[in-house]
């Protein structure tokens, strides 16, 4: 037990970055998130020590992978594990770290993976939009007009790769995913301008609970009707983002709302959706 819990008192206890740029990383991060990130507020739900840890082993895959490649002479050989880079687009300044270059010159994001469900989307070509606005970045910043995203399967070892290709300066493509990323850095810029330089905190862009009465509970499917009538599934505008935001419960306060349905919500539930189930 004294390693198990030294390392969870290790993890858990890990400084946090200080925080000067937009992160490559953070193309779909709410902008409330990357605001308290960046004042240094105290995440109100940090990261588990266990989740660390799958994090971590995650990364060290990721690195023995690019290291193998470099091996090859697929990828350049560099110093460091990652590559940094650093570039200001619309105002806003933005950085990253390039997981591998291929001996081409473009960049390579490597991730990793684990579960059925996202399996299930690689295999039917689709590949997650921030890990792809995260490569588009760093091709922006070396000025390619390609790049890879390859995942690896952490329980099978399954591989997918990803081509991006790029179409215009702000406009990328990888197979049916199209990708607008002056989308992304106006939404940056806007924030840093209006937000961050002035110490003004912005709204949250989603709520974690619609009222029942405000749901159409038709278009709803069915198994989340059961678990929101267990209490096992809150209806939101984007459930995920505030989920596992390392904000939720400063979220939660400044919605003045509580985690999952109070009793009285409970009830409604059921009476708005007693004849679909």
């Amino acid at each position: 037990m004294d390693l198990i819990q030294t390392t969870a008192q290790i993890l858990e206890q890990e400084e946090p970055h200080d925080k000067t740029t937009f992160w490559a990383s953070e193309s779909e991060t709410m902008s409330f998130e990357i605001y308290h990130r960046w004042i240094g507020t105290p995440p109100t739900n940090p990261i588990k020590a266990d989740k660390q840890v799958l994090m971590n082993a995650g990364k060290m895959l990721e690195e023995s992978l690019v290291h193998k490649w470099q091996k090859a002479g697929v990828a350049k050989a560099q110093q460091e594990n990652q590559i940094r880079v650093e570039l200001t687009r619309k105002g806003a300044p933005i950085s990253g770290y390039v997981d591998a270059v291929h001996v081409d010159g473009y960049p390579i994001e490597v991730k990793s993976f684990y579960g059925y469900y996202q399996k299930r989307d690689l295999e039917q070509r689709n590949a997650r939009t921030s890990y792809l606005k995260q490569l588009c970045v760093y091709m922006d910043a070396l000025n390619q007009e390609k790049g890879k995203l390859f995942y690896m399967e952490r329980g099978d070892g399954t591989m997918f790769e990803f081509d991006v290709v790029r179409n215009s300066q702000y406009k990328f493509t990888c197979g049916h995913i199209h990708i607008d990323m002056e989308e992304v850095y106006d939404r940056w810029a806007k924030l840093y301008t209006d937000y961050i330089l002035k110490e003004i905190e912005p709204p949250i862009a989603y709520r974690y609970k619609i009222p029942p009465s405000e749901i159409d509970w038709s278009k709803q499917s069915k198994a989340d009707i059961k678990k929101a009538r267990a209490n096992q599934k809150v209806i939101g505008d984007h459930p995920w983002a505030i989920q596992y935001s390392g904000y939720k419960d400063l979220i939660l306060e400044r919605q003045g709302t509580t985690p999952g349905y109070t009793d009285e919500e409970l009830e409604l539930i059921k009476k708005y959706t007693q004849h679909l189930i």
